[in-house]
């Protein structure tokens, strides 16, 4: 490949002061990581400046991406670096009171990109540096290695093929800057960036494959190694996975209220190039928060002032030749019997209607609908108005109101999904004539990936720590079938047998005032203490510090219950022992005394006596995370569940 950057004989000199630049010559390959080291005033950042075109050399010539540079006018200069080249300075020189995205996105605007696209590229940068979860952050929020790598994600949002940086990790501390130097190289050796790195710091100087030393305005080439990139490799680093299937995900809310499963099975789904486009049928609010998102799609929603549009698309397809709408109607009735939920029933078809029109615009092949009730009606009716195939999800949670429609979705359903085997065979039982191989387990990936530093590696798992008071966490919304009402009872009786514990319950919903009296009640004050919700990022300081994870979830009476909980599952993850009760969804992932303690629901004597035993008992609990740490993976199989949705998809739409 052709070098991107040449130059020749370059020479600088400020009148009244010694020659800074004496016939430079370099070359740069593209993939190339190259360090400019030298004493301060050696003229280092006039270097990468007339490199960068901010300053014109006196003499020599400057190739760069085989183009001569030096004979652009200052407009043709200015769009040229603007859209081949990215810089980074010492300072981020962050707007202080935007967003991140906001920072991000600013290079963008001058190219007039659409919205939707700035979105994208946005989010692509920032995944770059690993940053996309802090895309609504305010950049006076973020640390200073983070403020960097937001600049770093600026630079390389215009998907620059030279980078050019000054010191970018002159005010880190030592860890962060080999944090950014890894993320460097990263993007250079796999997405073929050229980058000339200008530092003082011969540590930072390791990652670089070549480094030059700068002395007297003459360049000594110290060190040099040219990457081999591959030509298909290079220059690719924004681009998205290449969609196998334009496959569109409705959902109730995107992103959920609480919780991360949806957002991390779209982002499975968005990387094994299934998903193009999410649709969701409710706003998050009057004006709509995107809080939390951070996938490289804009989601399209209808909200409260989309709806009554959605209602004329109804309509309208109820009329002349697209009369079928009633046959649709008819064909699918309402969730259940006397009118009830016929308003949601009604909201749902008008969102099918308009989701039918979207779809035909952006060319969806499958709608897949996270949710058996309003989302999949909604999924139904866009996939028969517009002959393409769909599929939909069901969870424990909904089997507590099956709707009465449900026969009718399945049967058009290519593939129903179920989160636990529990799920499915409580729909074999409710629609018994459904055919077994339609209704599939695939369960919900890992939601946070636990990464030990060096200094956690020799201590041991957290089960494994011996302090003087015992540290139980809970996990989930704060409501009846969560049983958390069981666990203050039996923290209870645990501080009347003197143990000393600590009890940290996280999440919001409907019961926690209720919570709080009872607690009060129960004279836990000093021992119980209820977070709220918790950034998902800061979970694993909670995991790492807790003994023993609690889950003590019931069927209410309802018929409402939990599934897997994400919780549960990040826990085992963490090598936490846990104690569950025995919900079925819950004793697929947890077998007593082999990775962890089931007790009955409801049953506040059980889950006492093993908060009890396991309080004194630190290497049982060490044994039980353990146990639970190496069985997880297996028990997940994330990429089998990837490699069979695939397989769904592209069976769905004839796709080899």
């Amino acid at each position: 490949m052709a070098p991107v950057i040449v130059a020749k004989d370059l020479y600088k000199c400020y009148a009244g002061f010694a020659p800074v630049l004496r016939g430079v010559n370099i070359e740069v390959e593209p993939g190339e990581m190259v360090a400019i080291m030298g004493p301060s005033g050696c003229g280092k950042s006039t270097m990468l400046h007339v490199l960068g075109m901010l300053h014109a050399p006196d003499s020599g010539s400057l190739e760069i991406l085989g183009k001569d540079v030096l004979h652009l006018d200052r407009e043709q200069t200015a769009a040229f670096r603007r859209g081949t080249m990215g810089f980074v300075m010492q300072s981020s020189n962050l707007f202080d009171h935007s967003t991140v995205f906001e920072n991000v996105e600013f290079p963008l605007i001058y190219e007039k990109l659409p919205p939707q696209e700035r979105w994208e590229r946005v989010i692509r940068a920032l995944e770059l540096v690993r940053l996309s979860t802090r895309v609504h952050y305010r950049s006076n929020r973020l640390s200073g290695g983070e403020q960097q790598r937001v600049a770093i994600a600026r630079a390389m949002v215009n998907n620059p093929r030279i980078l050019l940086a000054d010191e970018p990790t002159g005010a880190l501390d030592a860890k962060t800057s080999r944090l950014i130097m890894d993320n460097f190289r990263t993007l250079c050796h796999t997405g073929g960036v050229a980058m000339v790195v200008v530092t003082h710091d011969p540590k930072m100087a390791e990652f670089c494959d070549s480094v030059y030393t700068l002395e007297d305005g003459i360049l000594h080439c110290r060190k040099r190694e040219i990457p081999q990139i591959a030509v298909q490799q290079a220059y690719n680093l924004l681009a998205g996975p290449k969609p196998v299937v334009r496959g569109a995900l409705v959902a109730e809310r995107f992103p959920e209220a609480s919780g991360q499963g949806l957002m991390y099975e779209a982002h499975h789904m968005y990387d094994t190039g299934l998903l193009s486009r999410i649709y969701a049928i409710h706003d998050n609010g009057l004006l709509g928060s995107p809080e939390g998102y951070a996938l490289p799609l804009a989601v399209r929603r209808i909200g409260a002032w989309r709806i009554l549009g959605a209602y004329m698309t109804m309509f309208r397809h109820m009329r002349g030749s697209s009369a079928s709408m009633w046959s649709l109607w008819r064909t699918l009735p309402g969730r259940g019997r006397w009118g009830h939920g016929l308003w949601d029933h009604l909201r749902s078809f008008g969102s099918g209607a308009l989701l039918a029109r979207w779809g035909l615009e952006e060319n969806i092949e499958i709608f897949y609908a996270a949710g058996a009730h309003g989302p999949a009606t909604a999924a139904w009716v866009a996939s028969r108005l517009l002959d393409v195939p769909y599929a939909f999800a069901v969870t424990s949670h909904d089997l507590a109101s099956p709707g009465q429609n449900w026969a009718a979705k399945v049967k058009d359903a290519v593939f129903v999904r179920c989160d636990t085997e529990a799920t499915r065979k409580a729909m074999c039982e409710l629609l018994p004539e459904t055919p077994g191989n339609k209704l599939v387990v695939l369960r919900d990936p890992l939601t946070l990936t636990p990464a030990l530093s060096e200094e956690d590696a020799g201590q041991g798992a957290p089960g494994g720590k011996v302090e003087s008071a015992l540290n139980i966490l809970a996990v989930g919304s704060i409501c009846r079938r969560k049983g958390y009402d069981i666990l203050l009872q039996a923290c209870a009786a645990l501080k009347n047998r003197g143990r000393d514990f600590n009890l940290k319950i996280v999440g919001r919903g409907p019961a926690r005032l209720r919570l709080r009296w009872l607690a009060l009640r129960l004279g836990l004050r000093g021992h119980v203490q209820f977070m709220g919700q918790v950034p998902h990022e800061n979970m694993p300081e909670l995991y790492n510090k807790a003994d023993i994870f609690v889950a003590p979830g019931r069927r209410t009476r309802q018929g409402d219950m939990d599934g897997l909980p994400s919780a549960l599952v990040e826990a085992l993850a963490f090598g936490v022992a846990v104690v569950v009760s025995d919900l079925p969804g819950q004793t697929e992932a947890v077998t007593d005394g082999r990775n962890g303690r089931v007790v009955p629901q409801n049953d506040v004597a059980s889950l006492a006596a093993v908060l009890e035993e396991l309080a004194g008992a630190p290497h049982e609990r060490h044994r039980l995370g353990e146990a639970a740490r190496r069985a997880l993976p297996d028990f997940l199989d994330e990429k089998g569940v990837e490699a069979r949705m695939s397989a769904f998809f592209k069976e769905a739409c004839h796709k080899p």
